[in-house]
C-alpha cells in the first residue's frame, strides 16, 4: 500500500487526495490516514476503521443501492458492513466531479476458503439465502432503478448458441486455421452438446413461472455472490459485501454463481455442490423447477463461449489487450474440465431428477 501527501494529521492515497479529504468531511469521522486496498480505500480515524468505496456514478442506480442498504436495515439483515450516514443523514456522498462514495464499516475477519473449507461454503450459502430472504418487498425510490436481469437468460442462451454456430460455420471457409481455431473445431462438439443441454432444459422448464415469483416478492440478486465478497467477520460470521451490481433476477442466478465459484475451486465435486444446496436450503428451500434451471444455467459453457465470442467478435473489458496465446491458455484450461463437468452434470441429473 502507497501513501502520498499529508494535510495535518491525515495521510493520503493517489493522486486525488484532496478530493478523497473532501469527501471524507461528508461524514461525521475524524479521519487520521487512508490507504489504498484493491479498489476500495481503508480509512483509519479516531472512530475506527472504515472503507471508502466509489459505487455507480448513474444517479438512478445510486439511490436504488441506498434504498437498498435502508432496506436491509428494516429487514434486520446484519450480515454485511454497516453503511454510515453522512452528515446530512444519507449512505452516499456525491463529489464535485460526479463521483459517488459509500462509507461503511471496515470488516475484521479473512476471506472464505471454499477451496479448501466445507464450513466456509456452508456459511456462505447460509448468508446468501437470508439476503435473498431481507431482499424481498424491495422498492427502489422514484428516482432509484435496479438493473433488470429478469426474463434475459432465455434469449441470451439462444443468441449465444446461434453465434456459436455461425462462428464454426465460417471456420469452414477459411484457408488456414490458426492454434485457437484448431482448439474451437476440435472442441466444438463437445460445447454444442453442452449449450444444446443447458438451452433445451431452460426452454422445457418453468423459468417464466420463476421470474414471475420474483417480480411478485419484489426481490432482487446480489449479481456477484463469489468467494471475494464474502467476509468471514470475526464478530459476525460469514457477511456478503460489495453491493454494486445488485439486479432483479431469479435467486436461482445468485446461487448458480456461487456454486460454479465453487465447483472451480473444488474441480466440480458433487458433494461440494450438494452442501452448498443443503445449507442453502436450511434457510429457503429451493423447489424442484429452481434446481431444473440451475443444472440447465450450469450445464450451458458459458465461460467457454464467451471466450470464443471475445476472441471472434469483441475483445472487451479484460479481454482488449490480450495476446493470442491468453486466449488458447484459457480455451486449453476450460477444456481440461471436460471429463469432470460431464461427470458432475450426469452425478446432479441423477441426484435431483433433472427431466424427469
Amino acid at each position: 500500500m502507497r501513501t502520498a501527501g499529508i494535510m495535518g494529521r491525515v495521510n493520503f492515497v493517489g493522486k486525488a487526495e484532496m478530493e478523497l479529504w473532501r469527501v471524507l468531511s461528508k461524514w461525521p469521522i475524524t479521519p487520521l490516514s487512508i490507504t489504498s486496498y484493491k479498489d476500495v480505500y481503508r480509512v483509519e480515524a479516531v472512530e475506527g476503521s472504515f472503507c471508502l468505496k466509489e459505487v455507480d456514478r448513474r444517479l438512478s442506480r445510486v439511490a436504488a443501492l441506498e434504498g437498498a442498504l435502508i432496506h436491509f436495515r428494516t429487514k434486520g439483515f446484519t450480515k454485511t458492513a454497516a453503511a454510515h450516514e453522512t452528515k446530512e443523514g444519507r449512505l452516499i456522498c456525491r463529489d464535485e466531479a460526479g463521483g459517488n462514495f459509500i462509507l461503511t464499516d471496515w470488516l475484521a475477519g479473512r476471506k472464505p476458503s471454499f477451496g479448501t473449507s466445507d464450513e466456509d461454503i456452508a456459511a456462505a450459502a447460509v448468508t446468501l439465502a437470508e439476503f435473498h430472504q431481507a431482499s424481498e418487498g424491495y422498492d427502489p425510490p422514484p428516482e432509484g432503478k435496479l438493473r433488470n436481469r429478469l426474463n434475459r437468460w432465455p434469449r441470451r442462451f439462444s443468441s449465444f448458441l446461434r453465434q456459436l454456430v455461425e462462428l464454426r460455420e465460417q471456420l469452414e471457409h477459411k484457408p488456414l486455421l490458426d492454434n485457437f481455431d484448431r482448439l474451437f473445431v476440435e472442441h466444438y462438439p463437445w460445447i454444442l452438446d453442452r449449450a444444446e443441454d443447458g438451452w433445451c432444459v431452460l426452454s422445457t422448464s418453468k423459468y417464466d413461472d420463476l421470474v414471475t415469483a420474483a417480480q411478485e416478492a419484489r426481490s432482487f440478486c446480489h449479481g456477484d455472490a463469489a468467494q471475494r465478497n464474502f467476509v468471514i467477520a470475526d464478530d459476525r460470521g460469514c457477511c456478503l459485501i460489495d453491493f454494486d451490481l445488485l439486479r432483479r433476477d431469479i435467486r436461482i442466478a445468485d446461487v448458480y454463481k456461487l456454486l460454479r465459484d465453487v465447483l472451480k475451486k473444488r474441480h466440480w465435486n458433487f458433494q461440494a455442490a450438494q452442501l452448498l444446496l443443503d445449507s442453502y436450503s436450511s434457510v429457503a428451500p429451493l423447489d424442484g423447477e429452481e434446481i431444473t434451471v440451475l443444472y440447465a444455467l450450469l450445464a450451458y459453457p458459458r465461460k467457454i463461449i464467451h471466450l470464443i465470442l471475445r476472441y471472434y467478435i469483441r475483445r472487451d473489458g479484460k479481454a482488449s489487450n490480450w495476446p493470442a496465446r491468453k486466449f488458447i491458455s484459457k480455451f486449453q484450461a476450460l477444456a481440461e474440465q471436460q471429463l469432470a463437468v460431464d461427470r458432475f452434470l450426469r452425478d446432479f441429473r441423477s441426484e435431483y431428477s433433472v427431466g424427469k
